[in-house]
C-alpha cells in the first residue's frame, strides 16, 4: 500500500514492467478516486483531476497501463522473459493490472473513473471485483474492444493466425513498421484528436508531444501490434453491465455530448442497462471530457462522490457548477436513438 506524501510520481514493478502512476492528495482522505486513461495517452491526461479534486479533499490516483504512457518492460531481460511467457497486451491483462493496483498499491475501496478504454476497464474491474469499487465513473466509455474472439472453440479464434502473444511475428511487425512513423507523427496525432475533441483549443503542442513520447520506446511497436491482435475480454461488456445492474455499486455517466465516436446513443444504452446510473452530459464536450472540459467534469465528480458518501440519499447533483454539465434522463432525442431504443424494447 502507498502511504507516502501528499503528492507522488512513482513506479512499481508488475509482470516485468516498470509501471508509472501519480497520486495527489491526503492518503488518509475519506474519498479515493483512481483514474484510468484511454488508449494512447497516460496519467498526463488527468493533470487537472490530480490537482483540483485533490484540492477538494479527495486522494486522486492516475495509472499508466502497461505498454502505454510511461509503463514499459523494465529492461532487456524482462523483455526476453515476456517473450518466453507469451505475454499479451490484452484487455484481460490490463484488467489484472488495475485489479492488482487497487489491491496492492491503493489498498482500499475506491471510486474508479475511466475514459474510453479506461471506462471499459473500470466497468470490467467493477463487474469482477466489486469489493474494490466504491463507485464507478464512466467518461465516454468504449463499449467494445478488440477483434479476435476470446472463445478458443470459435471459428474466428481458430482462424486468427496470431493472438497477440509476444514476440511479434515478422509478418506482422514488418508491415506495421512500414507506416508506424506516419501513424505516430505530430500531424496525424493532432488530426485524430481534432476528430474527437469538440474544443480544438485543448489540442496543443504539449498534449501532442506527450502522446507521441511513449511511441519512442523500443518496445512500443511490439506493444501496439499485440494490442491490435490480442483477443476480446473473457467477459462481454453486456455481461459486465448485467452484473453491475445486480450490484449496489453507485454509477455515474459523465459524457461529452458532441463525441462523434461514443455518441450519446451508447450512453443511453448503458443507462437502460443500469437504470439507477446517474447520467450527465457535458456540452460542448467531446470524447475526453476530463481533459477537454476539466472544470465541468471535476465539478460533477466532486459533487457526485460527496452525494455517494452521504449514502446516495435524495436527488443526485443536478450538474456542474458552470452549467455546461447536466443530469438528464437519457431519453432518445433523434431518429437513430429512437430506433435503437425501440429495438432494445423488442428484446
Amino acid at each position: 500500500m502507498d502511504n507516502g506524501s501528499s503528492k507522488k510520481d512513482a513506479r512499481y514493478t508488475w509482470r516485468g514492467h516498470d509501471v508509472h502512476y501519480e497520486r495527489s492528495g491526503d492518503v488518509n482522505a475519506a474519498k479515493h478516486v483512481v483514474f484510468l486513461h484511454g488508449f494512447g495517452v497516460g496519467t498526463f491526461h488527468y493533470r487537472a483531476q490530480l490537482e483540483e479534486l485533490a484540492d477538494a479533499g479527495a486522494c486522486v490516483w492516475a495509472l499508466d497501463l502497461c505498454g502505454q504512457g510511461d509503463s514499459w518492460p523494465r529492461d532487456d531481460d524482462a523483455v526476453k522473459e515476456l517473450h518466453a511467457q507469451g505475454f499479451q497486451y490484452s484487455i484481460d491483462m490490463w484488467r489484472d493490472q488495475v485489479d492488482d493496483f487497487l489491491r496492492d498499491v491503493v489498498g482500499r475501496s475506491s471510486y474508479v473513473a475511466g475514459n474510453s478504454l479506461g471506462g471499459y476497464l473500470a466497468t470490467y474491474v467493477s463487474a469482477t471485483s466489486p469489493e474494490l469499487v466504491r463507485g464507478l465513473i464512466l467518461m465516454n466509455a468504449t463499449p467494445f474492444w478488440a477483434f479476435v474472439p476470446n472463445d478458443e472453440n470459435s471459428l474466428g479464434y481458430r482462424l486468427a493466425p496470431w493472438k497477440g502473444s509476444l514476440p511479434v511475428p515478422k509478418w506482422v511487425s514488418t508491415p506495421f513498421k512500414a507506416y508506424w512513423d506516419s501513424f505516430r507523427s505530430a500531424e496525424n496525432v493532432s488530426g485524430l484528436l481534432g476528430l474527437v475533441y469538440a474544443s480544438k483549443s485543448r489540442i496543443d503542442d504539449d498534449l501532442v508531444r506527450r502522446i507521441i513520447a511513449p511511441t519512442d520506446n523500443p518496445n512500443a511497436l511490439s506493444a501496439f501490434c499485440s494490442v491490435v491482435w490480442s483477443p476480446k475480454s473473457k467477459m462481454s461488456f453486456d455481461d459486465m453491465l448485467t452484473r453491475l445492474a445486480a450490484s449496489d455499486i453507485p454509477i455515474a455517466l459523465v459524457y461529452g455530448k458532441e463525441d462523434p465516436w461514443v455518441v450519446p446513443l451508447w450512453g443511453q444504452r448503458l443507462k437502460r442497462a443500469v437504470p439507477r446510473a446517474d447520467y450527465y452530459e457535458i456540452s460542448p464536450g467531446g470524447h475526453c471530457p476530463a481533459h477537454e472540459c476539466p472544470a465541468s467534469t471535476n465539478s460533477i465528480i466532486d459533487q457526485w462522490m460527496t452525494y455517494c458518501e452521504a449514502g446516495c440519499v435524495g436527488t443526485p447533483p443536478s450538474g456542474s457548477s458552470d452549467g455546461s454539465g447536466r443530469l438528464i434522463q437519457g431519453n432518445p432525442r433523434n431518429i437513430f436513438e429512437k430506433i435503437d431504443a425501440f429495438r432494445a424494447s423488442m428484446g
